[in-house]
């Protein structure tokens, strides 16, 4: 037990204090000790847990309880219709294409998509408009350990130099359900119908012949 502690509690109750107060005070800094060890004990006890240190059988709940998490967090998605996002990314006029692919790609490896497809499009209805207005779709499968927030906060701290990413039609964001998600991966596949879809989609190619790039980036996300 701490002398000074007690020296304290005792000084401030006068001098020469009765035995029995003296019992008292002492009674009381043994059990906050106690408590005291109790408390020091968990808190080592919870780090020997995260780290795995504390057995087989601890490791074995631990696995479990982050099962459980997975779980919850599968089930929240499910319920908002936030499991997926879809996101539509136009630069600002000017902006130089080889540095907006550097962004876009630096976007979609970030851990806070477990899966991601993309597309790079453009606006031009002829060969000589190849380019003119590009932009990219991508469709991405959120890490659920990061909220719909942070993950449109992160898109424009990576987009914020070449994007006026406060407004929705320059950065567009839209967290969807599975359902939504199947629509758009379609979208990316190409299966577009409307008056001129044809003509840009020719000229989409060759824009993309232009510089380079493949016609979908990633795999199917559902």
């Amino acid at each position: 037990m701490s002398t000074e502690i007690s020296k304290i509690y005792l000084g401030d109750i006068g001098e020469n204090p009765d035995h029995n107060t003296i019992m008292s005070v002492l009674a009381m800094l043994s059990k906050a000790r106690e408590d005291f060890d109790k408390t020091l004990i968990k808190r080592l006890m919870k780090l020997e847990y995260e780290n795995e240190t504390l057995g087989n059988k601890y490791k074995k709940l631990k696995e479990y309880e982050s099962q459980l998490l997975r779980e919850k967090k599968e089930k929240t998605a499910l319920e908002h219709n936030n499991r997926y996002c879809f996101i539509t990314i136009n630069p600002k006029d000017g902006t130089d294409f080889n540095e907006f692919k550097k962004q876009v790609e630096k976007a979609a490896t970030r851990n806070m998509f477990s899966k991601v497809r993309y597309v790079y499009e453009q606006r031009g209805s002829t060969p000589e408009e190849a380019g003119k207005g590009f932009h990219v779709h991508l469709l991405a499968e959120r890490n659920l350990n990061y909220k719909p927030s942070k993950v449109l906060s992160n898109l424009k701290n990576t987009f914020k130099s070449l994007v006026k990413v406060d407004n929705p039609h320059c950065l567009n964001f839209q967290n969807i359900g599975k359902d939504f998600a199947l629509d758009k991966d379609e979208y990316i596949d190409g299966v577009k119908t409307g008056e001129g879809k044809d003509a840009k989609q020719s000229v989409d190619v060759i824009f993309r012949e232009n510089h380079g790039l493949e016609s979908i980036y990633g795999e199917k996300i559902i």
